[in-house]
């Protein structure tokens, strides 16, 4: 099962880190990147732990989750990250709303820092031109791959 933790960094920002089984897979200050990450593994649970505990939560989020999950939250910050997780597990990252202009690269940025045979679904269309230089900015908020 897919296991979800968090760290600060050294400006005391919450980094999430997803873990399959004791392996490390992305570590990343933006939750739309985590969630997209687990949508392209076809996953549809995952654990989140804190120091204060953890629960085993569906994805996309359940409503009725939101009570045992906001017990976990170690202060505003984390719950404001575990917020938006929660409505990014509800997007469909291969089929993303006509003015969503962001989870396609959350998606392909996912896609491409997760171990190859891990993706289950992929982006159906081609590469955008300017994809690159969208990868080298959202890296900026990727610690684990290191890039």
């Amino acid at each position: 099962m897919l296991k979800l933790r968090f760290y600060p960094n050294s400006r005391g920002v919450w980094v999430g880190e997803l873990l399959g089984d004791a392996t490390r897979l992305l570590a990343t200050t933006h939750p739309a990147t985590i969630a997209a990450a687990i949508f392209a593994m076809d996953q549809y649970k995952l654990c989140v732990e804190t120091d204060m505990g953890s629960f085993e939560m569906a994805f996309p989020f359940e409503m009725g989750e939101g009570e045992p999950l906001g017990e976990l939250m170690q202060d505003e910050q984390m719950r404001e990250w575990m917020r938006l997780f929660s409505t990014f597990s509800r997007f469909d990252f291969a089929r993303p709303l006509p003015y969503d202009t962001k989870a396609d690269v959350h998606f392909r940025v996912a896609v491409h820092h997760l171990p190859p045979e891990l993706v289950k679904v992929r982006p159906s269309e081609r590469e955008l031109k300017d994809f690159k230089q969208q990868l080298t900015k959202r890296n900026q908020f990727i610690y684990y791959p290191w890039c």
